[in-house]
């Protein structure tokens, strides 16, 4: 494929724009770089070479490597340079009526046989392809910042797109040592679509007052296992940015509740807290400015009998797993000192404690809870202070921290990540890709640790089901309405 691609051309020299350049480059190819701006070029391309010198001197890449790479990026001041071009990159601002003049340029400039793509993260491509004579030569690559770390490329097809240009698309990105994943032309395409949760539970919980930004970021990284914590990646993104691409996504979804956007989000932008960039957002940026902490329960007591189900299960493994002399193994709970501990299934721990009349533990959902650096709890009314510091202790001993909320529906790592799961496969089930593409896109996109339906399946269908239907119960609202696509696998 990349013999038969020799010269790429790129609209936009902003971060996406020369991150582009910069990846097909590397790879071989001659690539020409228009920007309106050409001093914004020229200094976008100074930029690159001096970030691939410190690659090279840190000795990541050779020195030979950074003068050929250079070698073959040219900033070019007419678009009309491009007819030599086989394939065309579109990066420059999220408006869609510039777009759409750049591409009826660019088809008549270019070979009919051409490859014409946009890097839009949440336009149509089918309304972008509108203006075109031609429309079915253009589609989407989505590529993810930084482009040139960032594996996961969206290829995406508008309405009227010509299945061999995504294909010859998708043999490029993998020419370029990507992870290309088909996508349909729908509003946020598959990562900004599955994504939304990701930022809009975590929310709507600090909106419920559930607990503060700290607690719920400690909670999503070090007991669920995420990279990153919602609030502390929304200060990376820029508030501004994550509010604009929710607000997109809500209205094209015809407001679907699934997509609201969250009004503590619109009061920052309002106030100009932006996240890093104006060093203010959820969390201070200002030199010397306090660090906040998560809070943590500690307990030296002397914790008793470990009661242990038989049959190893996806929750009970780290109590199995853990080494101790006064393990019991026996029916199909997990019990220490009298109380019941079960994974959270979007019902209150008094409500469970009135069902199995017996004290109940809560533990919130981890992708991996025999290796999480933490665990995150609540108590049913029934749990008096002896049984609760035996249940820290012992998960301090298991050399975990413990984060311990008031009794709330779901927690909060289970209710995002359910939502999250409920996405992912409301996209598969409405076309907009395949189960494979979706956990390929959000591992490599957004790395998280496994992919959702995976997940999903390993922690059992039916759990992501009750979970998400306790939760529509429990609040009312339609945000929460299970996937045709979950039912099925029930």
């Amino acid at each position: 494929m990349s013999a038969e691609i020799k010269q790429v051309g790129v609209v936009g020299a902003g971060t996406m724009g020369i991150g582009i350049c910069e990846v097909a480059a590397n790879f071989g190819q001659q690539v020409l770089l228009f920007d309106l701006n050409q001093e914004m070029a020229h200094k976008a391309l100074n930029s690159m070479e001096e970030r691939l010198k410190r690659r090279a001197f840190k000795g990541k890449i050779t020195q030979d490597q950074v003068k050929d790479i250079m070698a073959r990026i040219e900033v070019v001041d007419d678009l009309a340079k491009f007819n030599v071009c086989d394939l065309v990159i579109e990066a420059i601002i999220e408006n869609l009526e510039i777009k759409q003049q750049l591409f009826q340029k660019l088809e008549v400039i270019t070979s009919s046989l051409a490859l014409l793509a946009t890097n839009t993260s949440s336009i149509s491509i089918t309304a972008i392809a509108a203006g075109m004579k031609n429309p079915s030569r253009l589609f989407g690559l989505h590529f993810f910042n930084p482009a040139p770390v960032m594996k996961l490329v969206e290829v995406i097809s508008g309405l009227l797109t010509d299945p061999e240009h995504l294909a010859l698309g998708k043999s490029m990105c993998k020419a370029w040592n990507k992870v290309p994943v088909l996508a349909n032309s729908t509003p946020g395409f598959i990562v900004n679509r599955v994504a939304r949760s990701f930022y809009g539970e975590p929310l709507k919980m600090l909106q419920e007052q559930l607990a503060d930004f700290v607690q719920i970021d400690a909670v999503m990284t070090e007991a669920a296992g995420f990279k990153m914590g919602p609030f502390k990646l929304m200060d990376l993104i820029g508030i501004d940015i994550n509010y604009a691409v929710s607000q997109t996504v809500y209205e094209s979804m015809f407001n679907d509740p699934k997509f609201r956007p969250s009004l503590i989000q619109g009061e920052m932008v309002d106030a100009n807290t932006l996240g890093k960039k104006t060093a203010q957002g959820f969390y201070n940026y200002l030199e010397g400015a306090a660090k906040p902490q998560a809070e943590y329960v500690h307990s030296d007591a002397q914790f008793d009998e470990l009661t242990v189900p038989e049959v190893e299960t996806f929750f009970s493994a780290m109590f199995s797993q853990f080494e101790y002399d006064k393990r019991k193994w026996q029916g199909d709970q997990v019990i220490i000192s009298g109380c019941i501990l079960q994974m959270s299934d979007g019902r209150l721990a008094k409500t469970r404690e009135q069902e199995i009349k017996a004290p109940v533990c809560l533990v919130d959902l981890s992708f991996d809870y025999v290796n999480s650096q933490a665990v995150h709890l609540c108590f049913s009314p029934g749990v008096d202070t002896f049984m609760q510091n035996r249940i820290v202790a012992l998960f301090n001993h298991m050399g975990k921290k413990v984060m311990v909320c008031d009794d709330q529906p779901g927690l909060m790592a289970l209710r995002t990540m359910v939502m999250l799961i409920n996405e992912a496969a409301d996209a598969v089930f409405n076309g907009v890709c395949t189960a494979e593409d979706v956990d390929l896109a959000m591992r490599y996109g957004v790395n998280y640790p496994k992919g959702l339906l995976a997940f999903a399946e390993q922690m059992g269908w039916a759990h992501v089901a009750m979970t998400l239907e306790n939760l529509q119960q429990w609040f009312g609202d339609d945000r929460y309405r299970l996937s045709p696509y979950i039912r099925n696998q029930l």
